[in-house]
């Protein structure tokens, strides 16, 4: 197993229509590919990621790379994984512009901190714990 975790800045601010539209994009994409994982929306910044076997996810990762919708993609893990995290979601997703963050279970400053911010740069266990928060409120 492989895994790829990053961030990244859209192009645009994404109505909620246009992040269920890439939502639904990526997890057909996903399951094609037998690729789980999560994404994270915020402020116009995205937090992915992605797992699976490695040369379907680096594939994936490549068109990704290209999509117009993002820019300054900025990988803050990569490398092989004992096992999946997300092993039950083609893709789990929060817009976390719209939550209030108080009323999440496990609320956290991270989720104060800009998605491409120096923190999760510095730290790339920080994206781990944000996206792993997620997961068990699905």
């Amino acid at each position: 197993m492989y895994s790829i975790t990053y961030v990244s800045s859209a192009t645009h601010a994404f109505s909620q229509e246009q992040l269920f539209e890439l939502l639904d994009e990526c997890r057909g994409n996903n399951l094609r590919e037998n690729l789980t994982g999560q994404l994270l929306y915020k402020n116009q910044e995205f937090m992915q990621v992605l797992e699976g076997e490695e040369e379907p996810l680096k594939f994936t990762f490549e068109k990704i790379c290209c999509d117009k919708r993002h820019k300054n993609i900025l990988i803050l893990n990569e490398g092989s994984i004992d096992h999946r995290e997300f092993c039950d979601w083609t893709m789990g997703f929060y817009n976390l512009d719209n939550e209030y963050e108080h009323h999440i279970p496990g609320y956290s400053d991270i989720l104060n901190y800009p998605l491409t911010g120096n923190e999760f740069q510095s730290q790339p266990s920080l994206a781990q714990i944000l996206l792993l928060s997620f997961k068990d409120t699905y």
